[in-house]
């Protein structure tokens, strides 16, 4: 069994230590050798600017794009043609998280669930805080999970939610939750437990243990479901992790032997995951340094100076797609399209697939 985890179900109360890593990730939100060369540049690729934070990517039932926006605190739709529209707004979101308390966190992923549209709201800070929702009007939405208290034991509540994936299998979602190194099931009564846990790992001259800290997850073609690990501080080079999940047994989690495997090794700060229609998986890298772009000041300034990339992974070889992006926390894709949340720039841009 790998040393990284371990698969039983527990209560986990945040550390200090996590909280700020948590924080910092809830704003946003050496490389790995790859065949092939980069697309230099996606200036040419920008589908919107100007957003405070954009993060999660949908599309719906008419193939329009919809994003996340946590700084502000909607959810966009922009049409084929390029038409933006608000399709969510006046969501909830927690305030005084990152740099000076500055920033604030709403919703940062999107899920479509029979006709409806629900999101998640990450962070600790306030009742209506680390839950998910279903919206119901362009003005108006409403629980699904119970209200937070952040420092009780993670019994039925969410702890600091970043994304989900749809899941039948426990009649509702499975969310990846930093907050306590997990991946947890969620029902369409609000009902709340853990799938996965994931323990936290060493490094060699490093006297602390680090956190693996899922972010971005997606479901393969295989119905297992993928996880990246953003790891926690200091955001070791290649020991991020591509986590393969899947319930052999039937009983509604994936806390039992065999059921969690590595998927893809020698990653750094991944913050999502997803998978292409041929089942390519690409996976989004936040930063060369994350470390520096977290420490401090001007999160856009920093992270515009150690860009992310993206990454696909064909089974067997990574290969870099873009290595320019600014701290890239969503992706999506189509048949012909890689649409990037590029949360510190404020934008969601798109590169064409061969």
């Amino acid at each position: 069994m790998n040393p990284y985890l371990k698969l039983v179900a527990r209560k986990l109360h945040l550390s200090a230590h996590q909280i700020a890593i948590i924080a910092s990730l809830l704003i946003i939100a050496l490389s790995v050798a790859c065949a092939s060369d980069p697309v230099d540049d996606v200036d040419d690729g920008i589908v919107i600017e100007g957003l405070t934070s954009p993060r999660g990517l949908a599309l719906d039932r008419d193939e329009n794009l919809l994003i996340a926006e946590p700084g502000g605190g909607r959810v966009l739709k922009v049409t084929r043609d390029g038409d933006v529209s608000s399709f969510a707004t006046d969501l909830p979101y927690s305030v005084k998280t990152g740099p000076e308390a500055a920033y604030r966190a709403g919703p940062s992923a999107i899920s479509l669930l029979d006709g409806e549209l629900y999101v998640i709201v990450g962070e600790f800070i306030g009742d209506e805080s680390a839950r998910l929702y279903r919206i119901t009007s362009e003005t108006e939405y409403e629980p699904v999970t119970p209200v937070t208290d952040g420092w009780a034991p993670l019994d039925n509540r969410l702890s600091n939610p970043y994304d989900l994936i749809n899941a039948p299998e426990v009649d509702g979602w499975i969310v990846s939750d930093p907050g306590g190194n997990s991946l947890r099931a969620v029902d369409m009564d609000g009902n709340i437990y853990d799938y996965v846990v994931f323990d936290n790992f060493t490094i060699p001259d490093y006297e602390a243990e680090i956190e693996m800290v899922p972010t971005g997850i997606a479901r393969g073609a295989d119905g297992a479901v993928y996880v990246g690990s953003l790891t926690g501080y200091p955001y070791p080079t290649g020991e991020a992790v591509i986590w393969r999940v899947i319930d052999l047994n039937g009983d509604g989690d994936g806390m039992d032997e065999g059921e969690v495997e590595p998927y893809v090794t020698g990653l750094t700060a991944v913050t999502d995951v997803t998978f292409g229609t041929d089942g390519t998986l690409y996976i989004a890298e936040f930063s060369t340094d994350t470390e520096t772009v977290l420490q401090g000041g001007d999160f856009s300034e920093n992270a515009e100076s150690y860009p992310g990339r993206v990454l696909r992974w064909n089974g067997s070889e990574l290969t870099v797609v873009t290595d320019t992006v600014v701290s890239p926390t969503s992706l999506l894709v189509t048949e012909s399209t890689l649409y990037i949340s590029e949360e510190f720039a404020g934008r969601v841009s798109k590169v064409p697939l061969d």
